[in-house]
C-alpha cells in the first residue's frame, strides 16, 4: 500500500475431454477475432473424458476454446475447479506466459498456491499468448458480472440527480451504497466513469483517505490522472474509512459487481 496516497489527510470544515497442452492451432486470434470472442459472455463446460476423468473448458463468445483444465477424479471437483477459475482468473499476475520447446507460446492460469488450474492452446507469438490471456480474464470478469446481476448481488446503478446531472452508485450485496460519483453531464459520462472505477478501483493505492475537522473521515477513489471518480459516505473515524476503502477495493477486484441495467 502506498501510504503517502492512501493515508493523505485533508482538513475540511464539514462534510467501494480436454486437449493436451499443445493441442491448439499455432496461429493466435486476430484483433477482429478477439473482439468477437468477448462480444458475448463466455461459457464453462464440464464433461467426462475418455479416460473416465472429469474436465472443464472455457469457450469464448464465438465458441472458440480458450482455456482447458487439468483432470479431476469427480464432477464435483471439476466444478470446484471452475469456481477457482472465477476467483483467480480476474487477477492478471495469475496468468503465466510460457514458451514451448517448439518455439510456440501458451499460458497457464495458476491459483494463489501456484497450482495450475487452466491451460491455453498454443500461439505463434508471445504477444498473441498475452492477448489470449487478456481475453480469458475479460471473459471470466464478464461471467462474474452476469452472475451478480442474476443473483441480486453487488451492482452499479446510474440515475439522474435533482440538478439534472447523471450519477452512479455502487451498491454492495446488502444494498448499502458504498461508493458514489461526481456529477456528469450525460448518462454515457456516468457509464464511462464506471469503467474507470473497474480499472482503478481494484488498486488500493488509488484510494485517498480524507479526515474532517471533527475526527470523522471518508475516502475518495482517484483515476491515474488524479481526477476524483468516486467517494464514500462519511465514517465516524479514520480507521473505519480505511476499512471501508479496503472493502470496496476487494469488491471491485473480485469483479462480482453487475453492470447497470
Amino acid at each position: 500500500m502506498n501510504t503517502s496516497r492512501f493515508l493523505t489527510r485533508c482538513f475540511f470544515a464539514a462534510i467501494v475431454a480436454v486437449a493436451p497442452v499443445f493441442a491448439g492451432c499455432s496461429d493466435g486470434p486476430t484483433t477482429g477475432d478477439e473482439q468477437n470472442a468477448t462480444s458475448s459472455a463466455g461459457r464453462f463446460e464440464t464433461f467426462k473424458g475418455a479416460d473416465g476423468k472429469y474436465y472443464f473448458h472455457l469457450l469464448a463468445g464465438n465458441h472458440e476454446k480458450v482455456l482447458h483444465s487439468q483432470s479431476y477424479t469427480s464432477l464435483a471437483n471439476a466444478k470446484k475447479g471452475v469456481e477457482s477459475i472465477k476467483t483467480n482468473g480476474v487477477v492478471s499476475k495469475n496468468y503465466k506466459i510460457l514458451e514451448a520447446v517448439n518455439g510456440e507460446y501458451y499460458f497457464n492460469l495458476v491459483a494463489a498456491n501456484g497450482k495450475i488450474i487452466g491451460t491455453s492452446e498454443t500461439y505463434d507469438s508471445k504477444s498473441n499468448a498475452q492477448r489470449g490471456a487478456d481475453t480469458v480474464k475479460s471473459l471470466v470478469s464478464k461471467q462474474l458480472r452476469i452472475e451478480a446481476a442474476a443473483t441480486g448481488g453487488a451492482h452499479f446503478s446510474v440515475f439522474e440527480g435533482s440538478d439534472g446531472d447523471s450519477y452512479f452508485h455502487l451498491r454492495a450485496v446488502n444494498g448499502e451504497i458504498v461508493l458514489q460519483s461526481e456529477g456528469y453531464e450525460s448518462e454515457s459520462g456516468a457509464v464511462s466513469a464506471i469503467d474507470s472505477v473497474r480499472t482503478n478501483g481494484a488498486d488500493l493505492e488509488m484510494y485517498e483517505l480524507v479526515e474532517t475537522d471533527y475526527g470523522q473521515a471518508f475516502f475518495r477513489l482517484l483515476a491515474a490522472n488524479g481526477e476524483i471518480i468516486g467517494r464514500s459516505e462519511i465514517y465516524v473515524s479514520l480507521s473505519n474509512a480505511e476499512r471501508g476503502a479496503e472493502t470496496v477495493q476487494k469488491l471491485i477486484a473480485s469483479q462480482k459487481v453487475a453492470d447497470p441495467e
